[in-house]
């Protein structure tokens, strides 16, 4: 009988000590290897256009257009801001392009969200139906979205991109 307590002592010390062991993580089984580090060097961009200080900049991997702009100076009075994607991420020996307000023939761009319909057709390849139709389907976040139009596709998206802002 003396044997069994102490054989039943044994195996809750026993219990207890791993219960334990587990709770402050000692144990093999517990031990997890460090993940490994993973230096990113830093990503060479250049920007150009409606900047204040065009040209080539070091920023860290995974930084976004926004940081970029901020590095040169932020936005001239001129830009086309709506046409800059600020969250996109940039890669190494990426160019940033900021577009002016006006098209390179010197008008101003079309609003793509605010423009009425008779302003719309003045544009290239665009007739009242597509104009109603660009109106329709308002608002914009990005100058592709013009793809969901009917009656633009990608050859008349690429003649709008430089005449239109957001």
């Amino acid at each position: 009988m003396r044997a069994l307590r102490r054989d039943l002592l044994i195996r809750v010390l026993v219990l207890v000590g791993l219960c334990l062991a587990a709770a402050l993580g000692v144990g093999t089984f517990a031990r997890r290897p460090a993940p490994p580090l993973v230096v990113r060097p830093p990503i060479t961009v250049a920007v150009s256009g409606e900047v204040v200080r065009p040209g080539m900049y070091e920023v860290e991997f995974g930084a976004r257009v926004e940081e970029l702009l901020r590095l040169a100076g932020g936005f001239l009075p001129t830009a086309a801001r709506s046409l800059v994607q600020l969250a996109a991420p940039l890669t190494d020996g990426q160019s940033v392009v900021v577009p002016a307000l006006a098209t390179p023939g010197g008008t101003e761009r079309v609003s793509l969200n605010s423009a009425d319909p008779a302003r719309l057709e003045t544009l290239p390849g665009i007739g009242p139906a597509t104009a109603r139709r660009i109106v329709e389907h308002r608002p914009y976040a990005r100058i592709d979205d013009l793809l969901r139009v009917p009656g633009i596709g990608p050859k008349k998206l690429e003649r709008l991109r430089a005449l239109v802002t957001l």
